[in-house]
């Protein structure tokens, strides 16, 4: 009896899923906020506020390592404070910096596959965590 009802409950959360369009593979590899053809990273972050980020934080924004694994694969990065005009830029920075965000500093990771839009980790090791996945 107990096995019956997990499995019911199973397969009214599949249908509840796959009614409202939702795809179960967004919640393990969750889909890019922006649309692109290569690894692409941008930090957005308020300049004027650099002095009162924790240490590592802003170590991790200024680190070559994460910004030499995106050169490594071809991909494309950038660090903008989130009143830079980008009105000039390529279309993908101007979709990146008008992405909904809810504090500074800001991660926003894309890939063809999966991305990431969410603060920016504390270090450059969940950092590296978030683009190498």
């Amino acid at each position: 009896m107990k096995n019956t009802l997990n499995s019911i409950c199973l397969l009214v959360i599949l249908v509840i899923i796959n009614y409202k369009g939702w795809n179960i593979a967004d919640l393990f590899n969750p889909p890019a906020p922006i649309n692109v053809d290569r690894v692409t990273v941008l930090i957005i972050e308020e300049t004027e506020s650099r002095q009162s980020l924790p240490t590592e934080q802003l170590n991790a924004i200024n680190s070559q390592v994460w910004k030499s694994y995106i050169d490594s694969q071809g991909g494309q990065w950038r660090v903008l404070d989130p009143h830079t005009d980008v009105s000039k830029d390529k279309e993908w920075v101007k979709k990146a910096l008008s992405a909904t965000r809810n504090s500074l500093p800001w991660l926003i990771f894309a890939s063809p596959t999966r991305g990431y839009s969410g603060p920016l980790p504390q270090n450059l090791e969940e950092l590296l965590e978030v683009i190498q996945q």
